[in-house]
């Protein structure tokens, strides 16, 4: 049981990380804006040189709805994981019951 509520637990922080990982970025120093404006610059400087690839513009598949879909399958199967676990727990308790019972048996005659 314990298992079972500490899965729903770390099920539901799946839930609040996305908020938490919403927070506005820091506004950049002077002096990263300067090495930005440096970049831009050689930037610019090798646009020039090169020939633009025709093609999409954007991703087909965003790299978000992977991670998602990435944790999803982990979490399935940490948790398929559990469940077997209990069970050979369960069946292992119910065998030692079973040899506890046969040792006592035998010990009455």
């Amino acid at each position: 049981m314990r298992a079972l509520i500490a899965a729903l637990v770390l099920g539901c922080t799946m839930l609040i990380t996305p908020m938490a990982l919403a927070e506005s970025p820091p506004e950049p120093d002077t002096a990263d804006s300067e090495a930005q404006d440096a970049q831009e610059d050689a930037a610019t400087e090798r646009a020039t040189q090169f020939v633009g690839v025709e093609g999409p513009e954007a991703e087909s598949v965003p790299g978000g709805a992977l991670m998602l879909a990435a944790y999803a399958i982990v979490w399935v199967l940490l948790f398929l994981f559990l469940l077997r676990i209990r069970g050979l727990q369960r069946q292992t308790a119910e065998e030692l019951e079973r040899l506890s019972a046969q040792i006592r048996a035998s010990e009455d005659r």
